[in-house]
């Protein structure tokens, strides 16, 4: 890291900005759109990933669904009439273009295995904006219209803020270790898609029996663990796909006892079975959307930033060199094309580029994703699927995902840096605690408020410290106290009011009878870790 303070030269990256519209301009040209030598499809490997990426997003978007009906209270017809054309649409657009962007880089690098990025709704953020936009909104009004608008308002600034992150890309790539991007990637994929998910199976809350996701789990991880060339059926067959049939059969036969009543779920559900199109939500929310709710939508776009750029290093760790700036601009508009028309819910690329690409996928499987997805949404299948298909079954697949993301931190990391990085991966496990038990403990939420940047920030330094980088850990020290001060770690909520015992303001319930905390005792823990660091430099030298 450097000693110096960096210049804007340094922190914007010039040349890679003027060299963007040639970028976008080699994506469309018909050469490098036909890619002649590079395979649209291949039997085994594209067919693998994208079930695998249609399942992934199913489970998202049915488990999105049935928070916004299910726990908010929102009107189910809404739901399904309102949120997944403009989601579609967003998943569309960014797959086609990762598509393109896979045979760009095809016919520069000569790697006709080039595996395009997976795409689609951002999990974490999108739950975020459940329950920090969606719930609060239409609890205090009762009107799902307003939520909806709301919430789509916030996600179009959202994807404004990744855009405009997309500049600052290349001072980061070459200032701060790969791994240390990693690991809040790694410890998502361990909790929210890896242990979350296995929970999801045993509790088996649309099935009410285990063995419904269960043992398509065990067919899924024997095909991607235990045979990976081939795969568990041969390479023409696809395990997810028969994992998921075999699901939807045990699932058939788990409702023996209650059949009647699961037929008169799925004869409700056709009755959305129309074309919905693309739902156009006002802007008289605007105002409301960035001074309530502007904190938390800047801080989700900070940690979709991150999640960008380290899903970017995961596919050049595996051979696959995608321009950094250009991904994140194209997850920016993406997530803005899908606000204007009615989605709630940020894109992002996918974690697990490494699994796709070690499937055999190269880019039909995106392609075809992008597709079907924007069908099912303007003709409005989700509610079908959500009958049919309990989420429990597509958990195995989210949890080997997961799990192989979590294994790529560890990879590719020093093995000196692997209590540093397995540190930041075990303080995602705050956000899970506090999210999925409803946990309100004050100092677990002090890992937990900002956790991705949490995680970051402390394998970062503990890196440093590990390599007795003594001035880059002061660097970073001085970081973590701006980023206190803000109220991006540790806080509720980002903004610079404290009140007079020195509290960020709308945090002091995290530890209403002790002062500062979080506020001035962070800052300062901070700061004079810096000058600790600095005095490690000076007696080092």
């Amino acid at each position: 890291m450097p000693q110096s303070a960096p210049t804007a030269m340094k922190i914007i990256d010039f040349k890679e900005l003027f060299e963007m519209p040639m970028e976008f301009a080699q994506t469309f040209n018909p050469r490098n759109m036909r890619a002649k030598g590079y395979p649209f499809w291949t039997l085994r490997g594209d067919s693998s990933a994208f079930f695998v990426l249609f399942m992934d997003n199913l489970a998202t978007q049915l488990g999105l669904a049935g928070m916004a009906y299910g726990v908010i209270g929102m009107p189910q017809q809404f739901v399904w009439e309102k949120f997944f054309g403009g989601a579609g649409l967003s998943i569309f657009v960014g797959n086609l273009y990762y598509t393109l962007q896979a045979s760009k880089v095809a016919m520069r690098s000569g790697k006709m295995d080039t595996c395009a990025q997976p795409y689609g709704i951002n999990t974490p953020g999108a739950i975020a904006k459940t329950f920090g936009i969606l719930l609060p909104v239409y609890l205090a009004t009762k009107d799902a219209q307003k939520a909806w608008e709301t919430a789509c308002v916030a996600n179009f600034y959202g994807g404004l803020f990744e855009f405009l992150g997309a500049f600052i890309a290349p001072f980061l790539a070459k200032n701060i270790p790969q791994p240390a991007f990693l690991v809040p990637i790694g410890g998502i994929g361990m909790t929210w898609l890896g242990i979350s998910q296995l929970v999801s199976i045993l509790g088996s809350k649309q099935s009410h029996n285990p063995m419904v996701g269960f043992l398509p789990f065990i067919i899924v991880w024997v095909s991607f663990y235990g045979s990976p060339k081939r795969g568990l059926f041969g390479p023409f067959v696809p395990a997810a796909f028969v994992a998921t049939l075999l699901g939807v059969i045990l699932n058939l036969l788990a409702q023996t006892k209650d059949f009647e009543e699961y037929r008169k779920l799925v004869d409700t559900s056709t009755k959305y079975l129309k074309w919905n199109g693309l739902a156009v939500p006002g802007w008289s929310q605007a105002d409301a959307a960035f001074e309530e709710y502007g904190s938390l939508v800047l801080g989700l776009a900070f940690t979709n930033f991150i999640g960008t750029y380290a899903c970017n290093i995961s596919a050049r760790k595996g051979g696959d060199l995608f321009p950094i700036m250009e991904s994140m601009m194209v997850d920016g508009v993406g997530s803005m094309i899908g606000a204007l028309f009615g989605s709630p819910y940020g894109t992002t690329v996918y974690i697990g580029h490494v699994a796709y690409k070690k499937m055999g996928a190269t880019r039909g499987y995106s392609l075809l994703n992008g597709v079907l997805w924007l069908i099912l949404g303007l003709l409005g299948f989700h509610a079908l699927l959500d009958a049919i298909i309990p989420h429990e079954i597509v958990s195995g697949i989210l949890v080997v995902i997961g799990f192989s993301m979590a294994s790529q931190v560890i990879s590719c990391s020093e093995s000196r840096w692997y209590p540093a990085v397995l540190v930041g991966m075990g303080i995602c496990f705050s956000d899970y605690i506090l999210g999925g038990f409803s946990v309100t403990d004050g100092p677990m939420s002090l890992l937990g408020n900002g956790y991705v940047w949490v995680s970051l920030f402390y394998s970062l330094f503990l890196m440093m410290l590990t390599d007795r980088w003594f001035l880059a850990a002061a660097a970073t020290f001085i970081a973590m106290a701006a980023a206190t001060f803000i109220g991006l770690i540790h806080a509720t909520k980002i903004t610079i009011k404290y009140n007079k015992m020195g509290t960020i303001l709308g945090s002091e319930k995290v530890f209403p009878e002790v002062e500062g905390m979080p506020g001035w005792k962070f800052l300062l823990t901070y700061l004079l870790s810096a000058v600790l660091c600095g005095l490690f430099y000076l007696a080092q030298q």
